[in-house]
């Protein structure tokens, strides 16, 4: 039993392999096992690069739609117009033809064709009436005018200058020549005038004048007129300027200066009343008077707004200098893409009185009047301008303005017998509604209209009690219309509406000098101081009228009638202009 345990525990277990490759392992157990060999696999050292390959990184981008709202505004469509690149251009035009009073008329212009370098054209013009006005004398009259200027292109400059002579011959015939029998039966020596005047222009500017460049520009000017009449007169006038500006910005920085000389000579004349010739005394009266402008201001835009602020520092040197700062401010606001664009502003002036500047306004005025500036202290004013569509503008405003040296006319008997006028100057505030409005419809139909109504106020000095607005009249209305029908029949019309006019004379008005017969008839005058008699001229009403036949590119032929309603009427006291006056001619381009 002994042996069968010592058996048992020392049990050897044999594993044997004929390849030898059998191992044998002890172990106490009731059977034999083989246990077979684990394989192992041998680990021989990589190289492995030390650089490390990336993978390609890629971006994807989600797109993502942004809600937007838009309305659409309807525009009219374009219209082509098929033409010849450039239309052809003739170099010679002449105008001329002949009416009633004995009223021949020439126009004659002959310039350069296109030319990228420089541009000249010649002109003249000649028109008189050897007609007279029925009880009013000799009422003839002539205009002569020769001229001609030049223009040269530079790269970045424009130069152009222009010189004109023109020659005025007329009558001083506002006298009542039934009242002087045998004596002014032919006024062409008594009270003949004739003036010459030269007139010569100048400019100088730069090319960039858009504001589509932060570049410096400029504009330059010089005016020069020498005027001379048959009773010795003679004025020299000289005016030069600059204007310079530059944008920054929504800014625009600009800058005015003129210098304004002006020299006078005139004659003291009298009216010998036993041979009714204009005498004229010995020496003349020589005035020279300067004003000099300096205005710096700027332009800013923001959005619709549009503002302009600036100062202009001004002087009037006579025998002792004057200094005025005036402000020179607009505001303006678009409304509703430029439909309704109110505005305001706020500005003042030196205004330069030349004798030419008031002889072509008011023909019949005496050489010895009293020469001064007018000083616009105050110009306020406010309206509204737009355009209701492509064809219809428009434009209200309203202007308070307050002069100093404002003139007026007043009738003169130093050298003659009312038929002249002289000028009194007062303080005024003047009051100005006006309204504008235009119609286009292309080419073919072409309408105009503006009116103005006038509130005086005269301040009253030195114990005058007529302080009156003398000659002004309270509203004028003026309009135009050009119809052309198929590019062949051109109709043309102006009308003027002219209000009352308060005037006086030492003379009580009567009939025989064309004084206005309602007021006569009806005694509406009154006297007034140092026995005067203040009246009124009547509104009246011109209307001009013309028509133009086409015959072809070169020539066509025209007729026209001035004062189509055939009223005598009077714009000056005993002044009173011809009838209708009907008169054609024809065109000829060459």
């Amino acid at each position: 039993m002994v042996l069968g345990c010592v058996i048992i525990g020392l049990n050897i277990s044999v594993a044997q392999n004929n390849n030898g490759s059998d191992e044998t392992f002890l172990g106490v157990g009731s059977g034999l096992r083989k246990i077979a060999r684990t394989p192992k696999v041998a680990i021989n050292p990589l190289q492995i690069d030390s650089s490390l390959e990336m993978d390609e990184v890629k971006y994807y981008l989600e797109p993502k739609q942004q809600e937007v709202s838009y309305e659409i505004e309807n525009i009219t469509p374009a219209k082509l117009k098929i033409v010849e690149p450039l239309d052809k251009l003739y170099s010679g035009y002449l105008k001329a033809g002949a009416g009633m009073y004995f009223t021949p008329f020439f126009d004659l212009n002959y310039a350069s064709k296109r030319s990228k370098y420089e541009s000249w054209g010649v002109k003249s013009n000649f028109q008189s009436s050897l007609g007279s006005i029925r009880e009013m004398g000799n009422t003839t009259y002539s205009d002569v005018l020769l001229g001609g200027y030049f223009q040269k292109f530079f790269l970045d400059h424009d130069l152009w200058a222009e010189l004109d002579y023109e020659r005025n011959r007329y009558q001083f015939y506002g006298l009542d020549t039934s009242l002087y029998s045998g004596v002014f039966e032919d006024t062409s020596t008594n009270f003949r005038q004739n003036y010459d005047l030269f007139d010569f222009h100048m400019k100088f500017n730069s090319k960039n004048t858009g504001r589509d460049t932060n570049k410096l520009r400029y504009k330059t000017w010089l005016d020069f007129h020498h005027l001379n009449s048959n009773y010795q007169f003679s004025e020299n006038h000289f005016l030069l300027g600059g204007h310079s500006g530059w944008v920054i910005l929504e800014n625009e920085f600009l800058g005015t200066f003129e210098l304004d000389v002006n020299n006078i000579n005139q004659p003291s004349l009298t009216l010998d009343t036993s041979t009714y010739q204009i005498q004229v005394g010995e020496g003349l009266n020589t005035q020279t008077s300067a004003i000099l402008r300096l205005n710096p201001h700027i332009y800013t835009r923001k959005d619709n707004l549009i503002a302009k602020v600036g100062l202009s520092l001004q002087s009037d040197i006579v025998s002792e200098a004057k200094f005025y700062l005036f402000p020179d401010i607009e505001v303006s606001y678009s409304l509703f893409n430029d439909v309704f664009i109110p505005y305001a502003g706020w500005k003042g002036d030196v205004q330069r009185n030349t004798f030419n500047k008031i002889r072509l306004e008011n023909p019949f005025i005496s050489e010895d009047i009293d020469l001064y500036n007018t000083a616009q202290r105050s110009n306020l004013y406010a309206g509204i301008r737009g355009s209701m569509s492509s064809k219809f503008t428009f434009n209200f405003s309203t202007n308070v303005e307050r002069f100093d040296n404002f003139y007026f006319y007043v009738p003169d008997t130093t050298s003659s017998l009312e038929n002249k006028f002289q000028v009194t100057y007062n303080k005024v505030n003047r009051t100005t509604i006006l309204g504008e409005v235009t119609y286009q419809n292309g080419e073919k139909l072409k309408l105009a209209g503006k009116a103005e109504y006038f509130i005086y106020k005269l301040k009253i000095e030195d114990g005058d009690e007529d302080a009156i607005a003398w000659q002004r009249p309270d509203f004028m209305l003026t309009g135009s219309a050009i119809l052309d029908l198929s590019d062949k029949l051109i109709i043309r019309s102006d009308l003027y509406l002219v209000g009352s006019r308060n005037v006086y004379s030492y003379q009580i008005p009567t009939l025989s000098n064309n004084m206005v017969e309602d007021f006569v008839n009806n005694s509406h005058f009154d006297e007034i101081s140092y026995n005067r008699y203040a009246f009124k001229l009547k509104p009246f009403v011109d209307m001009n009228l013309s028509a133009e036949y086409r015959y072809n590119d070169k020539v066509s032929a025209f007729i026209r009638f001035n004062n189509f309603t055939a009223k005598r009427y009077q714009f000056w006291t005993n002044t009173p202009v011809q009838s209708i006056n009907i008169f054609g001619g024809v065109t000829l381009s060459f």
